[in-house]
């Protein structure tokens, strides 16, 4: 298994963020909607973002800091390089996910990993704009104007929603800016997005 349940959800909620961030288009107040959120998720066919994330661990004081890149491509390729404080790539490649650090890499075939491979196929949902199967893994939430949102993702499956409580994805019109993901056991991330390479 990776290291991390967080470092997975981030990477894919920040993939999440990385394509919203490059749709330029903003539909008039009156008319946006979940709707009109996932048709410009729909239109992103790839996209890179800086990220910057910090994890609140419960036996910890301080957060732990990591920043890096982000890249999406269409359909199913998501990657996130990490170069601070310590290298260490993420890739999502169709029904693979490859880890590299220090100098070795570990693939998992996410259907071996059924847990995993829901929270993936709800965030691939999500970033193709297919609002039917996200709400087939996730209780979907939308707040705000498209000025000010807020995106929630709840987990439908109780297996999911031992690992995670939800995530909460914040932006204005079609640009992410902050990703949040608490998890079961009370540990949170918190990662800011700044489009393009840093």
């Amino acid at each position: 298994m990776p290291r991390s349940l967080t470092a997975i959800l981030m990477f894919l909620a920040a993939a999440l963020a990385a394509s919203a961030g490059s749709v330029r288009a903003q539909p008039a107040a009156a008319d946006w909607n979940i709707t009109q959120l996932m048709q410009q998720l729909a239109a992103v066919k790839s996209a890179s973002a800086h990220f910057v994330e910090r994890k609140y661990l419960r036996l910890l004081k301080e957060p732990l800091v990591d920043s890096g890149t982000l890249v999406y491509r269409a359909p199913d390729q998501l990657r996130k390089d990490t170069l601070e404080p310590q290298i260490e790539k993420m890739a999502i490649d169709g029904d693979r996910l490859s880890i590299e650090r220090d100098g070795k890499t570990q693939t998992l075939q996410l259907e071996q990993y059924p847990e995993i491979w829901v929270i993936i196929e709800g965030i691939r949902a999500t970033l193709a704009g297919d609002l039917v199967t996200l709400k087939r893994y996730y209780r979907v939430g939308l707040q705000g104007a498209a000025v000010s949102w807020q995106l929630s993702l709840v987990p439908s499956d109780p297996k999911i929603e031992k690992l995670i409580r939800s995530i909460r994805i914040f932006g204005d019109g079609a640009h992410v800016r902050r990703i949040v993901t608490d998890e079961a056991g009370g540990d949170h991330t918190d990662m800011t997005i700044t489009e393009g390479q840093p």
